[in-house]
């Protein structure tokens, strides 16, 4: 029973992103979040979306086959209430108000496309929750936090107090987009990472200031705050987790609160970056394949924000926009 007596709500939030689309379902109050089911599915609805401005007709039945999976399951346990969301591919996307309304019409479900904006400031929420409880630095859960969660077609960096979400920004740089320009091909060429690095260096060192990406007047010197502790969320940073780990299959539990160095990122990235798809696979039996032909660039993405907000280390959740959107059900 929650606050005045009051049973919790079960809620299943939906986080469509450009690669993934993430169903949550969670039994929420004001006093508690008590986790029912997690879910990932790689659909890369933003797939040819950073040159067409379009989701294209493939992309959109991969996407509505895992979403009608991700329906039954909404069903089978009963949620009170449905909260979808869209990122960076529908943000970007041309024809964002046909995919909602074939959205609608084959499933009955409406999406809701998130704001830079919101969704930094929810990725915050969603990921520094019951983050108190890790083997994480002593400043986390009380101290300065910055967030970074790397998608598909947009890195989002928040920074806040604890709980309390600050300021932050949304790039338009992601895993999908920087693979679609720059890393078609692997082994990847040297030429192509040292572009690809330079796009990640501008986008940080000059963020938007309009359009439908987002920052706050008060990012560059938020995000500069010395002895700030990162929290790395999304798929780049928990396949580095178990790959560090040298897992034989991802073991959540295991990722969560795992703390990455730097330099042993580096050590993964150079590897990635020097393997061709089929050997990271058998090398690394714990990466999705789905994933796989996107990790050189999300990795290259983490490495540059680290050394952009001076991080030595940063520790890995599982948690990020889905717990966020859950928790706004409130």
């Amino acid at each position: 029973m929650g606050q005045h007596g009051l049973p919790a709500m079960r809620v299943a939030a939906l986080d469509i992103g450009t690669n993934t689309v993430l169903l949550l379902i969670a039994d929420v109050d004001s006093e508690k979040f008590h986790l029912v089911r997690d879910d990932h599915a790689i659909a890369r609805l933003g797939e040819g979306v950073d040159r067409t401005h379009r989701i294209s007709e493939a992309a959109y039945e991969r996407f509505i086959a895992i979403f009608r999976e991700h329906q039954k399951t909404i069903a089978e346990f009963k949620c009170d209430c449905i909260i979808a969301c869209a990122t960076s591919a529908m943000r970007d996307a041309e024809n964002r108000d046909e995919i909602i309304q074939r959205t609608k019409r084959d499933s009955g479900i409406e999406i809701e496309i998130l704001s830079g904006e919101v969704e930094a400031r929810l990725t915050y929420r969603g990921a520094v929750m019951g983050m108190t409880t890790l083997q994480t630095p002593p400043s986390v859960g009380g101290g300065d936090i910055a967030v970074v969660d790397i998608g598909g077609g947009s890195t989002e960096i928040s920074v806040g107090t604890g709980d309390l979400f600050e300021t932050g920004v949304s790039l338009d740089i992601g895993a999908v987009r920087l693979t679609e320009r720059y890393f078609a091909i692997n082994p990847i060429p040297t030429e192509a990472i040292g572009e690809a690095r330079q796009i990640i260096r501008a986008a940080l060192n000059h963020p938007p200031t309009h359009g439908r990406s987002y920052v706050a007047p008060s990012y560059s010197a938020s995000l500069h705050r010395r002895e700030s502790s990162l929290i790395a969320v999304a798929g780049t940073p928990t396949t580095l987790a178990a790959m560090h780990q040298n897992m034989k299959a991802f073991d959540a539990a295991k990722v969560h609160g795992y703390v990455l160095q730097r330099d042993d990122i580096e050590h993964m990235m150079e590897i990635l970056f020097h393997l061709d798809t089929a050997t990271l696979l058998t090398r690394f039996p714990a990466v999705n394949k789905s994933r796989a032909d996107i990790l050189p660039a999300g990795t290259l993405i983490l490495t540059e924000v680290m050394d952009f907000l001076g991080a030595t280390q940063c520790t890995v959740s599982t948690q990020g926009l889905r717990y966020g959107i859950a928790m706004s059900a409130l």
